[in-house]
């Protein structure tokens, strides 16, 4: 039986095996932050699967980390290759080196693929925050924002679709958070007028959670363009319960 002890930081319990577990662990990653790597080590390590090498995840987040460019279409790939399905580590490393890179224009032609695209609005809803503001941000520099929107509207459909059918679950809130992020990508798109953003945001102003009608309302205040439907929709968020909703509407 493992003994039990109080660690002063936290105030947690945790077994004796398992801190030591930790501390080697943070050894470990120690070492692989000190430790010099090529470029020719870095994408070795980023080629290895990690079915084959369990332990190789955070050797990936660390050699992802240190990269400092990207040379070629196949090195990007690898790189956002990383940004889905994988260890949350390695997703949030990812989503920092693609925001850093996609903001070189040098270095930005190697991430307008549509398969990288792709995988960019999957990011944008991850479960990590930090992942969805960091992918968000650099969505402006997407060149074939038209096929970016497309997939977002859809994407729009999909949570919809799937809200409604959580109403009574304890998934409806988690859920909420892919609608959230989804208007903070079509903020980032800065999209033109399409009957398709009239839809959503109908939808998205009647939303009992007050963080999508201000979501709603940011997105409504960037636009250039208004119509009769955006404009019923600012006249009810303009008198919205909620400061948040409304000090948006100010800028209407």
């Amino acid at each position: 039986m493992h003994s039990l002890f109080l660690t002063p930081a936290y105030g947690i319990l945790v077994t004796m095996t398992e801190d030591i577990q930790i501390l080697k662990e943070i050894e470990k990653a120690a070492a692989l932050c000190e430790k010099q790597y090529t470029r020719e080590d870095i994408f070795c390590v980023l080629n290895t699967p990690s079915t084959d090498c369990p332990d190789i995840d955070v050797e990936k987040q660390i050699c992802i980390l240190k990269l400092d460019t990207i040379n070629s279409q196949q090195e990007a790939d690898l790189l956002v290759f990383h940004q889905t399905n994988h260890h949350g580590l390695i997703r949030e490393a990812c989503s920092q080196k693609i925001n850093e890179f996609m903001k070189k224009a040098d270095i930005c032609v190697f991430f307008q693929t549509k398969e990288i695209h792709d995988t960019l609005l999957k990011a944008a809803n991850d479960i990590n925050p930090n992942i969805c503001r960091a992918i968000i941000e650099i969505l402006p520099y997407v060149n074939d924002k038209n096929y970016l929107l497309d997939k977002l509207y859809k994407r729009f459909d999909e949570v919809f679709e799937e809200l409604e059918k959580l109403k009574r679950s304890n998934w409806y809130t988690k859920k909420l958070f892919n609608l959230y992020w989804c208007l903070e990508a079509l903020h980032a798109l800065n999209p033109p007028y399409d009957k398709r953003i009239e839809n959503v945001l109908s939808k998205t102003s009647k939303f009992k959670d007050y963080t999508i009608r201000e979501k709603t309302a940011m997105v409504l205040s960037a636009l250039v363009y208004s119509s009769e439907v955006l404009n019923n929709i600012k006249s009810a968020l303009k008198t919205d319960d909620n400061f948040y909703v409304r000090r948006y509407s100010r800028d209407f």
